[in-house]
């Protein structure tokens, strides 16, 4: 269950980035690791905001760094990388968290939707619908 937003008026909006870290925030989640850019970067802002300490890394290390939280708290690490090629450099340590059955979510950007097969700026189908 989400967590009841102080001051919150009946039709307020809230944003996917802010549902995304209030989700975050409810299963106890601490930290989230990161390489943050144009796709993800409310995100980021939104879970700090929230109290989830965000560590910025500079590669593929933020996924290994989120799934050894994983191994050593039992919860959930959390990967924030922007769509394309922050997805595909997380790669390596979705596989070690895999293989070695560490809790691991990787949150990834993407390109807006009315985009999608046009080339848009680091377009890559991370899920298949």
């Amino acid at each position: 269950a989400m967590a009841p937003r102080d001051n919150a008026e009946e039709n307020e909006c809230v944003s996917g980035a802010q549902l995304i870290a209030e989700a975050l925030k409810a299963q106890n989640i601490e930290y989230m690791f990161g390489i943050v850019g144009v796709p993800v970067t409310e995100v980021a802002i939104a879970a700090q905001a929230s109290g989830i300490k965000y560590v910025g890394m500079r590669n593929e290390q933020a996924c290994y760094a989120a799934s050894a939280i994983g191994y050593l708290t039992g919860r959930p690490g959390v990967c924030l990388v922007v769509s394309g090629p922050g997805l595909i450099h997380a790669l390596g340590g979705m596989a070690n968290a895999n293989v070695n059955c560490w809790p691991l979510i990787v949150i990834g950007g993407s390109s807006d939707r009315n985009q999608e097969t046009m080339g848009a700026f680091q377009e890559f189908p991370q899920v298949h619908h």
